[in-house]
């Protein structure tokens, strides 16, 4: 059920009664179905390259930001072999107790926030946020709060590292049809508003046996320049920037970028 307020006003997010959570509670139970297929297990071989090359010998402090359902920090910790201590916050309590079902090691733990508002004290030695997720922020203040928080939890010498795809503001208006079984049929309804970068959309989904269900989205999106822009005054710089997580250099054509960056104090 939608938790729509009163008086029906749109919020910063743009869409009446969608907040921090309202994503995340929606998608929970059909998350790691419906994205199971999502190309970006480079950007977790980028992530244990880098710490398998800074931490060889030793654990690191490694928070997540937006970890959901933990589809990647589950990857993260099969891949990297040592005990490193993870944190993973979430605004979605839904998402959490997906994650919980995984039964991730006692030294994964959980934090339900705003990343916008509040980040576990740290200090750590490396931040990521995978793929699209930095999009979920509803404004340029939300963005820079966000930036800011991760700047003050990172160690001296910490990284921050953000999988995204390159906007493409082409698209209008949109309609089409996800999928269709023999009992259910879902489509997807989007809006896109050029000059404030934003899109809002629903999952429309209509099921024999449960009726109608509805899945907002709501999503900010930034260029990379954007971003780096954001950081600096967020107090990070730009260390590097690739096209995958294996290293492709980063051009002009790239259709997505993984980028790393340190504070700058």
């Amino acid at each position: 059920m939608l938790d729509l307020p009163h008086n029906g006003q749109a919020n910063e997010y743009g869409m009446p009664g969608y907040g921090a959570a309202t994503y995340g509670d929606a998608f929970a139970d059909v998350y790691d179905e419906w994205y199971e297929s999502l190309d970006d297990a480079d950007f977790v071989r980028f992530i244990t390259t880098h710490l398998n090359t800074h931490f060889a010998q030793h654990t690191a402090s490694v928070l997540e930001l937006g970890v959901g359902t933990g589809r990647l920090l589950a990857q993260l910790i099969s891949a990297r072999k040592l005990h490193d201590i993870c944190v993973g916050v979430d605004s979605s309590a839904a998402m959490l107790a997906a994650l919980a079902a995984r039964n991730l090691p006692s030294r994964v733990s959980t934090i339900c926030c705003d990343m916008s508002r509040d980040l576990p004290a740290g200090p750590f030695d490396l931040v990521f946020i995978g793929y699209n997720t930095i999009f979920n922020l509803p404004s340029e203040q939300a963005l820079g709060a966000c930036l800011s928080l991760v700047a003050s939890r990172l160690q001296p010498d910490g990284y921050f590292m953000i999988d995204a795809v390159i906007p493409n503001d082409d698209g209008g208006d949109n309609v089409s049809v996800r999928s269709v079984t023999s009992d259910r049929v879902v489509l997807s309804v989007s809006t896109h508003a050029r000059e404030s970068q934003h899109i809002s959309g629903q999952f429309i989904e209509f099921s024999q046996s449960e009726g109608v269900r509805l899945r907002p989205w709501v999503v900010t999106y930034w260029t990379p320049s954007q971003l780096d822009t954001i950081a600096r005054a967020a107090g990070l710089d730009l260390v590097d920037r690739y096209a995958t997580g294996d290293g492709e250099p980063f051009t002009p054509e790239s259709a997505r970028h993984i980028s790393r960056y340190r504070t700058s104090r």
